[in-house]
């Protein structure tokens, strides 16, 4: 442990000033999930396929981005001081949508802020994981917070819709990354030990290893499918007569289901492997984008948007505990920042813009595109598990061992 570690606070501040970040850095990302697309399409006079776009610009940068910054915490081992420089970046980036009206120059703008905030969300699990077993308490509960500011805020800005402009979402998320970038000042040191100069290796040694390619392939696949989703279906539901409050609750409802499982996630789950909770994940994913290509009746949508605590909590839970189990501590930001490339990156990349050209052409149809990604992931899913039965590490080989 780090020396420095002797003057960190006590748990609870750790917890508080973990938990004010997530509050906060969840807060935005509801905003701009849901409802940033809307303001693309009303106050740029964007279409689907164009918002599809320009929302492609920040996933891709996200998968460029974030190995890079998680390589840079692992290697210098100072978490705290990445997340305030990316949270205030993040602020001045995304101020500049305002200045800007041409759809490639919003890709522009949408790619810089994809180079700034999401790469936060790798590393700031990789801390809040770190100072769960440090001072004792459960990483399910912390990252439950984050999800429940998301659900909060989702709720009173599709409330607010109703009597504001559009233009209201644009300073909501201003407002929220400002205020991330203060919580940032509260945020535990927790500095890493870096990685002794013997075993310092580029970020993309871990990619040697085809059960980890394999995982991330898995990931990317199962999360990617939620692209359409995340980017058009408040515009989808919009066009069969939904009010944006109306899927403002819809999207509150999945958030509420993830909660869920987050709290029970520490009793219920920790029986089950890893790729056996990314497999049901992905079945789940499959049957979810099915009933929503199908229909766009408010009851069968309050159905089946259960289904997030799986397609997406499930997924994401298993995928952080294969890293957490089988990973050193000094390659493991890295590892989780090539785990969010490849899931909220390459995949979501993928998918957003194969959505977006399917949806143009098919409509809600384009979720039965989502649907086959997610079968996709879910069977290598089933595929890595196999493999982990014949060798019981997920990492086959050191990261410093040549090429199998």
């Amino acid at each position: 442990m780090p020396a420095s570690s002797a003057a960190e606070p006590g748990p609870l501040r750790r917890w508080f000033g973990l938990a004010a970040f997530y509050t906060a850095t969840f807060g935005v990302l509801a905003v701009y999930m849901q409802f940033f697309p809307v303001w693309l399409k009303r106050a740029r006079s964007l279409t689907e396929a164009d918002v599809a776009i320009v929302m492609s610009g920040q996933t891709l940068a996200r998968t460029l981005a974030g190995p890079f910054w998680s390589h840079r915490v692992d290697r210098f081992g100072r978490p705290r001081a990445a997340l305030r420089l990316l949270a205030a970046a993040s602020l001045v980036a995304f101020a500049s949508f305002w200045l800007v009206r041409d759809q490639w120059l919003l890709w522009l703008v949408a790619f810089v802020f994809g180079c700034l905030y999401p790469p936060m969300h790798p590393i700031l699990d990789a801390l809040a994981l770190q100072q769960a077993h440090r001072a004792g308490f459960a990483y399910g509960r912390i990252r439950m917070v984050g999800s429940l500011s998301f659900l909060l805020v989702i709720l009173a800005v599709g409330w607010s819709l109703r009597f504001v402009a559009i233009d209201a979402v644009f300073v909501y998320l201003v407002v929220g990354l400002a205020t991330t970038t203060a919580t940032g000042f509260f945020l535990p040191a927790g500095e890493f030990a870096p990685a002794p100069p013997g075993e310092r290796v580029p970020w993309w040694a871990l990619l040697r290893s085809k059960p980890f390619v394999l995982l991330l392939a898995a990931s990317a696949l199962i999360q990617g499918s939620h692209g359409t989703y995340y980017n058009l279906s408040t515009l989808h539901w919009s066009r069969h007569g939904i009010a944006d409050d109306t899927a403002a609750v819809l999207w509150a409802e999945g958030i509420l289901a993830e909660i869920v499982l987050f709290a029970v996630a520490r009793r219920v789950f920790d029986r089950f492997r890893p790729t056996t909770l990314m497999a049901v994940g992905g079945f789940a994913a499959v049957v979810r984008w099915i009933a929503i290509g199908v229909s766009t009746d408010v009851a069968v949508l309050a159905a089946f948007n259960w289904l997030h605590s799986l397609s997406f909590a499930l997924t994401f839970l298993g995928a952080l505990r294969a890293l957490e189990r089988r990973v050193p501590e000094h390659q493991r930001t890295t590892a989780q920042g090539l785990l969010g490339a490849a899931s909220s990156g390459i995949g979501m990349f993928v998918a957003t813009l194969v959505g977006g050209v399917a949806y143009e052409r098919w409509a809600g149809r384009a979720f039965f595109v989502m649907a086959a990604f997610a079968l996709f992931g879910a069977g290598l899913a089933v595929m890595l598990r196999h493999m982990a039965n014949k060798d019981q590490r997920l990492l086959a080989r050191s990261t410093s061992a040549p090429p199998a």
